[in-house]
């Protein structure tokens, strides 16, 4: 029986194209998703615009997730900072001050 993080080799059709992959066996639910929403949207995209070519659709799916990545990409960027922040000014309440000899009690009223 397969683990989690074992690969199998898998195939899966983007847009009548035919393409092996070899993804963890946990991942592939997740792989089928991907086919399946690329699906649509060529599918939306070749009936909204009949005269682009395939390839045409096709640059224009590729623009359209990698847009998306890029803006997921900032957004992970800045809370990461914004955890980074916080993290920093928890760390200096919780912190006692660098002059202070007199460690943090739990008794101290606050």
């Amino acid at each position: 029986m397969a683990t989690p993080s074992d690969n199998v080799k898998i195939e899966i059709n983007i847009a009548g194209e035919p393409i092996k992959l070899s993804v963890p066996y946990d991942k592939q639910e997740s792989v089928r998703d991907c086919e399946k929403d690329v699906n649509s949207l060529y599918s939306d995209w070749r009936h909204r615009f009949p005269r682009k070519s395939h390839s045409e659709l096709m640059a224009m799916i590729a623009y359209q997730y990698a847009s998306f990545f890029h803006e997921l990409s900032a957004r992970h960027e800045s809370l990461v900072a914004a955890l980074g922040n916080v993290d920093r000014a928890l760390g200096d309440i919780l912190s006692p001050p660098a002059d202070s000899d007199e460690p943090l009690s739990e008794d101290k009223d606050f």
